[in-house]
C-alpha cells in the first residue's frame, strides 16, 4: 500500500468478512511497525454506515465517519464482487443495468451516487472497475475523483473462482496513481451470517 504517490510501499496482511445476502464487510489488516508492534486499520460497511479506524497498541490514533465516507466504503464492496461471486446472484440490495462491450452497472439500491461499472473479458472474468466520481480526502477537503480497480489470475479456493491478484488507483491530473496491490492467499464461504470480527 503507498499512503501518497511516491511514497514508500508498506507491506501489510489483512483479512476480511463479506455479506452476501446484503451489502456489508469487515477488513481487517496488520501494519508491522516492529517485531511486535503493528498498525491497525479497520474498514467496516453494515446497515448504510461505512467507518475506517487505525489504532497503535490499543488507542484509537484515527476514525473517519460520515457520507462521504459511507458512500465510499459501498462502493468498495460494489468493486469488490468479484471476490463475493456469491452475491452477485443472492443480494437483493443491488441494481444491475447492462452495458455496451461487456459492461455492467452495479449500484446499491437507494445510492445512487455508489455506482461501479465492472468489465467482463471473453471468459467472463471481472478484470477492471471504475467509478468516475469516488470522493477522495485531502486534508479536510473531499472531491469526486475518477477511481478503478483491476482483477488478474483468478483461482479456485474451494467452491469459488475469485481473482488472485488486484490492484486500485485514482487517476489523478499527474497520471495514474495505485495505491493498494495484493495477493489473496486465502478465501473460503462462510456457513455463520455476516458479522463484524472482533
Amino acid at each position: 500500500m503507498w499512503l501518497k504517490p511516491n511514497a514508500r510501499p508498506r507491506s501489510f496482511t489483512a483479512t476480511q468478512h463479506y455479506a452476501v445476502e446484503r451489502m456489508a464487510f469487515s477488513w481487517h489488516a496488520r501494519f508491522r511497525l516492529a517485531p511486535l508492534i503493528a498498525l491497525q486499520v479497520r474498514d467496516d460497511y453494515d446497515e448504510g454506515e461505512g467507518s475506517l479506524t487505525v489504532s497503535l497498541l490499543g488507542k484509537v490514533m484515527q476514525r473517519q465517519r460520515g457520507p462521504e465516507v459511507s458512500a465510499g466504503e459501498a462502493m468498495r464492496y460494489l468493486a469488490e464482487l468479484p471476490w463475493v461471486p456469491h452475491a452477485m446472484a443472492h443480494n437483493s440490495e443491488l441494481r444491475w443495468r447492462e452495458l455496451d462491450g461487456g459492461r455492467v452497472e452495479v449500484v446499491a439500491a437507494g445510492l445512487d451516487a455508489t455506482a461501479i461499472t465492472l468489465e467482463f473479458d471473453s471468459a467472463g472474468d471481472v478484470i477492471r472497475v471504475s467509478s468516475p466520481a469516488r470522493m477522495m480526502r485531502d486534508g479536510d477537503v473531499w472531491t469526486a475523483t475518477p477511481w478503478g480497480g483491476e482483477f488478474a489470475d483468478y483461482r479456485t479456493f474451494g467452491s469459488m473462482r475469485v481473482p488472485g491478484r488486484a490492484e486500485v488507483y485514482w487517476q489523478l491530473p499527474g497520471g495514474r496513481f495505485v495505491y493498494w496491490r495484493g495477493e489473496v492467499t486465502a478465501a473460503s464461504a462462510l456457513e455463520a451470517p455476516f458479522g463484524r470480527p472482533a
